[in-house]
């Protein structure tokens, strides 16, 4: 405890993300074959796209901010028919995350401009905007959670289970942070039931991509 006292938040902060990854590499231990290590996240985007199989697929963005990522997956879905729905207040965090990103980090007030038409925008706070919104026809789901945050995640999540099918692929951005994605992701395994395995990942699990099988990964 006297320790304790001397750190700053930020080293609290980078030693709960320390815990955090070591939880992970018990996880990913336990959970069956080894994940390849890619080199950054974009790399991972190359295999989830590798692993789209339908030719309406569904593309579902949750945290959005300048639309770099929703730009690369409107780039290398080609088919007319995909869609691409991005979910963001672009108000900021809402709450806290870490020590320099704080409540209405990440704002810039408009959604970027994407010249597609097949991409739009769900504007507005997830828990106002998900509990109406319908997803369009669709043979094939992608999420990219990208809100940071623990209860945007879990909020999410739980909308998510009654959508989920085989072969659904959902992307973490942010599974270090111990108390947020990670501590979402663990709960949400562990009480939904739900069957779903690593598949690939970048910065040793930082950047994680799963795909949905009737297997029950805990």
């Amino acid at each position: 405890m006297a320790i304790g006292g001397h750190l700053s938040s930020r080293s609290l902060t980078r030693l709960a993300n320390a815990l955090g990854g070591l939880e992970q590499g018990r996880w990913f231990a336990d959970t069956g074959p080894r994940v390849p290590n890619l080199p950054d996240r974009f790399a991972v985007f190359d295999e989830a796209v590798r692993r789209v199989r339908g030719s309406q697929p569904l593309y579902l963005e949750f945290g959005v901010y300048r639309g770099r990522t929703l730009r690369y997956w409107a780039s290398h879905l080609s088919s007319a028919q995909a869609r691409f729905v991005g979910f963001d207040s672009f108000e900021g965090l809402p709450e806290d995350w870490q020590p320099n990103a704080q409540r209405g980090a990440f704002s810039v007030g408009t959604p970027p401009s994407i010249d597609d038409p097949r991409v739009s925008f769900v504007v507005g706070w997830f828990d106002h905007t998900l509990a109406s919104f319908e997803p369009p026809p669709h043979d094939q789901l992608i999420v990219n959670l990208d809100c940071d945050l623990y209860s945007s995640t879990r909020l999410v999540l739980d909308w998510l289970a009654a959508h989920l099918e085989q072969g659904t692929l959902v992307y973490f951005d942010d599974l270090f942070n111990r108390d947020h994605q990670w501590r979402a992701l663990r709960e949400w395994l562990e009480e939904s039931g739900k069957g779903a395995r690593p598949v690939a990942m970048a910065r040793w699990g930082h950047h994680l991509l799963f795909e949905v099988d009737n297997v029950r990964v805990t």
